[in-house]
């Protein structure tokens, strides 16, 4: 039998974008590759950008509309893979293969009170499913077993413009809602990622206490920061959430996360579930 040094990691969603949630198991950093190393991330309270520096720190990413960016994500297969309730470690492996090297166990349920939901590539065979681990960095992929979780599509979508600094909910073809938000600042900008919501977070229905800035909801997301290695010792990992500064709606003040008026927020809420895709574009 294999001997793992295990290391139990606290939550994927720091203290800036969510305080506590789901924790991994990962092998020894001896063991591990450099794409398998974690840290958690979030959203601060800078309030003053330049706005010379601003544009400098999103110039590079592409331009692209919330229409063209629709038209793209329906032509994908990916989708997310809920982890089943009576798995409480989900075994991750380097291939397809029973016989693989594990790289990471994965805890469920994860984050918060709702089962572990995790990102699918759309590989798959006839025993397993590769996956997109909340890990840094980015889009680290790794295989689960497909007895370990069940497979399953949304028709919703979010697609957040950095530019026009605006967030857009689609449910198939139907545009369900838009609303104004606020994004990273010039020195921990928001990165243009494909994620999905992995943490549904409310006040007033969850066990877990988040600070008034969250406002009254959050989805979290399975990717991160891009500028943060980690913050308050955790992965930076982003999320969607409401405000006690509505006034800061419309600017650049976070350390990543997306921030929205908690009335705008509560109309999303409405139609998100976990596995709910979102895209983040220039």
């Amino acid at each position: 039998m294999k001997k793992f040094l295990v290391l139990l990691m606290s939550a994927l969603i720091s203290g800036a974008c969510a305080s506590a949630g789901p924790s991994l198991i990962a092998l020894p950093e001896s063991l591990q590759s450099s794409e398998l190393t974690s840290n958690n991330q979030g959203t601060g309270m800078q309030e003053t950008v330049i706005d010379e520096e601003e544009i400098e720190a999103y110039a590079d990413l592409p331009d692209e509309t919330i229409e063209e960016r629709f038209n793209k994500i329906q032509s994908t297969n990916t989708g997310h893979a809920i982890v089943n309730s009576q798995i409480e470690l989900v075994q991750v492996f380097s291939r397809p293969e029973p016989e693989a090297e594990t790289t990471t166990l994965i805890t469920n349920p994860g984050p918060f009170e709702g089962l572990r939901t995790l990102e699918t590539t759309g590989r798959i065979t006839e025993d397993f499913i590769e996956v997109v681990l909340p890990v840094t960095p980015n889009n680290t992929t790794g295989w689960i077993q497909k007895t370990d979780a069940t497979a399953g599509e949304t028709e919703t979508v979010i697609i957040i413009d950095i530019s026009e600094r605006k967030a857009a909910l689609f449910i198939g073809p139907d545009l369900i809602a838009e609303a104004p938000v606020a994004i990273g600042a010039a020195s921990t900008p928001t990165p243009a990622v494909e994620a999905i919501i992995d943490t549904i977070w409310e006040r007033a229905t969850s066990e877990t206490f988040l600070p008034f800035l969250y406002g009254q909801q959050l989805f979290g997301l399975n990717k991160h920061s891009e500028a943060l290695k980690a913050f308050d010792g955790k992965r930076p990992a982003l999320a969607i959430h409401g405000t006690d500064k509505p006034e800061l709606i419309g600017t650049a003040v976070s350390n990543g996360c997306i921030r929205m008026h908690n009335n705008d927020i509560a109309i999303f809420a409405e139609h998100v579930t976990l596995g709910t895709r979102v895209s983040i574009i220039g």
